[in-house]
């Protein structure tokens, strides 16, 4: 996974947990060099999915796009409780 996707990821991990999402704590989770998180941000904030002021957070889109990139094996389970039963 690349650090533009880790970023997103972070991001949406401190935004459901209603922590601040300074540049330290993304570094944290990221796991990458300071100067890597921080170019990535501008990448995203670039693209429009993370806006950088007055600290970066998910716009709309990058909203979408960090929880598209969630593991399926955490949507299936709710998915098959809406199912309509198989006719027989």
């Amino acid at each position: 996974m690349n650090t533009d996707a880790m970023v997103l990821r972070a991001l949406l991990r401190l935004a459901r947990r209603r922590l601040p999402a300074d540049d330290e704590a993304i570094v944290v989770r990221v796991g990458a060099a300071p100067g890597a998180v921080r170019a990535a941000i501008r990448r995203l904030d670039a693209q429009g999915l993370v806006d950088r002021r007055p600290s970066p957070r998910l716009t709309m889109a990058g909203l979408a796009v960090a929880v598209a990139m969630l593991p399926a094996q955490g949507v299936a389970p709710a998915l098959t409780a809406v199912r309509a039963p198989r006719a027989a």
